[in-house]
């Protein structure tokens, strides 16, 4: 159950209040003048917690990106097909010269995007 907690208690009742937290894995609820302020967790629910969260966005990231691989090549081995004739084709407009300096290039974008140096 949550425990809600006025602001004189991290003062007044702390370890009280770290107890709560170490034992119950839940928040301890800070308020300031009748309103919701602060939330105190344990350091250990706090790592939990954040490794859970990574771990969701990693799977989430890893989810949208084989869709998007998946969508656009039927397996590996066209994907390096793909990839190789594009290294192909970049080194081929190397050698015809159809480049310019990557510094050039950087400072062309960030003329035209307006990007602050």
């Amino acid at each position: 159950m949550a425990q809600i907690r006025p602001c004189a208690d991290l003062r007044n009742n702390y370890n009280e209040i770290s107890k709560i937290c170490h034992e119950t894995n839940e928040p301890v609820y800070i308020t300031k003048n009748g309103y919701s302020d602060l939330v105190i967790l344990s350091n250990s629910t706090y790592e939990n917690l954040t490794k859970k969260l990574l771990k969701s966005e990693e799977e989430r990231i890893d989810k949208l990106i084989s869709q998007k691989f998946d969508s656009h090549y039927s397996d590996f081995e066209e994907f390096k097909k793909d990839f190789y004739s594009k290294i192909d084709q970049a080194l081929k407009e190397v050698a015809d010269g159809k480049c310019r300096p990557f510094k050039e290039f950087c400072a062309e974008m960030e003329e035209k995007y307006d990007f602050l140096q």
